[in-house]
């Protein structure tokens, strides 16, 4: 599945600017997003993000409809979402709810530090 479109370009353009932040190929396909080493976030094709949160900002995004639940119910326990980003009000979404996720990634390295391939 290829991660082209207009709006996810800008989107992982953004991404990409922030301080630390490094792409890989995802193990399940799509692009994988790391600071410090540590997935944050992925893509699935470029309309489908995961994104990972602390419990709190999890609560918050979903209480707030900014998020939908993780499909896979191990991922949602664990403070995964999931966002679409079909137009430019997603995108817009989809920054701020990144933001949280590295935030939380940055002061919390504990996550699964992937090798580099």
């Amino acid at each position: 599945m290829e991660d082209k479109s207009p709006a996810y370009d800008r989107l992982k353009d953004w991404i990409l600017q922030l301080p630390g932040v490094t792409e890989a190929l995802h193990r399940l396909g799509g692009t994988e997003f790391r600071v410090n080493g540590v997935e944050f976030m992925h893509s699935h094709g470029p309309l489908w993000l995961d994104i990972l949160l602390s419990k709190e900002d999890q609560s918050s995004v979903l209480k707030a409809g900014q998020a939908l639940r993780h499909r896979a119910g191990v991922h949602d326990q664990a403070g995964w979402v999931s966002l679409r980003t079909e137009s430019s009000k997603d995108i817009t979404n989809a920054k701020k709810v990144v933001q949280l996720a590295y935030e939380y990634s940055k002061k919390n390295p504990k996550g699964d530090k992937l090798s580099e391939e």
